[in-house]
């Protein structure tokens, strides 16, 4: 068997070929289209194959902290050695890739070869949650698995129905309501979910897909007071193009305002939040991303052919995330909307996938910014008019007050000027 130093000499060897193989890799870029072809890069999610060759890649490569890798080398052999069970060399390795990146923020992860695969393997910008749901026991005041289906990939995980869930994504949900665990439980179609389960008097993390897609097609409700309410559940690729077609639909019964409800909304595709922000924007920056890799990008509003006057209120809550923000911040910051609700969650980082060899890494690789220069992330969109929102509210009452705000707001404001 190997001796530490004669271990560390040959991990450290092997780290001088792999950064020869990574640089011959670097001059020969792979392309994007060979992973997926339907990336979009103005997207909350993009997937990057290119590597550009320049001094600051090669400084980062040449940049090996020998030290650590041997203290790293040293601490496998411990635990190898003297761990009460018995353990493999790809389960240390695969939690040391988890532990290298899942501390740097919520969003950057590690995805293993399958994860990633069926990752890429999936649309853009549709929404879902895993094939299961989870239920509240009110006598053990605790969340239960429920409609684990026998044959799916959840069942061979070792998931069933009953089990206890402590955390999803690191929170904990024992004191949790509905609304919120299900929303915790919704993201992108295709992304992984992290869940910690209590099997008898030990807890284990699984990671899940999800993978159940949601109808998440846009709805209108016109009120006798005709003020048209549209809810957009996320944002989509047809959001815009649905939203618009409602607008037509609806003109002919005279609209006097128009209330857009993005409670809930967990984000989608930046290009469509962008998109349906232009069509109520005649000019202006609607977003811009900040990043220490690319250059920064902006996203300016262009004038329409029709400019639409009458005036409009963004509804959003504390679960309104991402692309949402920055739909909600460009109609507020340009003085186009009213927002009511509650400030929105604070999610505005962008994330890139970045495959490796086996797997992938997806890393925060930007943020977004509001037309002011604030920073989504980590503080959200203020709403101009709190509302009662608490879990007593019922949807019905929640929009009566937001409709009473919009009355107040529509007096004083009948026509906006784009």
């Amino acid at each position: 068997m190997l001796n530490k130093q004669r271990l560390g000499l040959f991990v450290i060897l092997g780290v001088s070929l792999l950064m020869a193989e990574v640089r011959a890799e670097i001059s020969a870029p792979q392309s994007l289209s060979s992973i997926q072809n339907k990336a979009n890069t103005s997207t909350e999610q993009h997937i990057i194959m290119d590597a550009d060759d320049d001094s600051e890649s090669q400084t980062a490569i040449e940049d090996v902290p020998i030290e650590q890798i041997q203290n790293f080398i040293e601490a496998f052999q411990l635990i190898k050695q003297n761990y009460v069970a018995p353990l493999d060399n790809s389960e240390l390795f695969e939690n040391a890739m988890h532990g290298l990146v899942e501390q740097l923020d919520p969003y950057s992860r590690y995805l293993d070869a399958e994860h990633y695969k069926q990752l890429v393997e999936f649309t853009e910008g549709q929404m879902a949650e895993p094939q299961f749901s989870l239920r509240f026991n009110a006598s053990q005041n605790n969340w239960k698995i429920n409609g684990v289906a026998r044959n799916t990939e959840n069942y061979r995980l070792g998931l069933r129905d009953g089990q206890t869930v402590e955390r999803i994504n690191g929170v904990n949900i024992q004191t949790l309501d509905q609304r919120t665990v299900k929303n915790l439980l919704t993201g992108a179609l295709g992304s992984v979910l992290s869940v910690r389960i209590k099997i008898e008097d030990k807890t284990q993390v699984f990671d899940v897909i999800r993978d159940q897609k949601l109808n998440y097609d846009v709805q209108a409700t016109f009120t006798d007071n005709h003020i048209l309410i549209i809810k957009i559940k996320a944002f989509q690729q047809e959001t815009t193009q649905q939203v618009e077609k409602l607008l037509n639909t609806y003109q002919k019964r005279n609209i006097r305002g128009l209330l857009i409800d993005i409670r809930d909304n967990p984000g989608g595709l930046l290009s469509a939040a962008v998109d349906l922000a232009d069509v109520f924007l005649e000019q202006g920056l609607i977003v811009s991303t900040k990043s220490r890799i690319e250059p920064a990008q902006r996203f300016q509003a262009l004038p329409g052919t029709y400019p639409i006057t009458y005036p409009m209120a963004i509804l959003q809550n504390r679960f309104s995330a991402s692309a949402a923000e920055v739909f909600s911040a460009a109609l507020k910051q340009h003085q186009r909307a009213i927002v009511l609700g509650e400030t929105s969650y604070g999610k505005g980082a962008v994330q890139k996938l970045f495959p490796l060899k086996q797997g992938a890494l997806q890393l925060t690789v930007s943020h977004y910014y509001t037309p002011n220069g604030q920073m989504i992330e980590g503080k959200g969109i203020e709403a101009d008019e709190s509302l009662n929102m608490n879990t007593n509210m019922n949807d019905q009452q929640i929009l009566s007050q937001a409709l009473t705000a919009f009355d107040r707001y529509i007096a004083l404001h009948p026509v906006i000027k784009p």
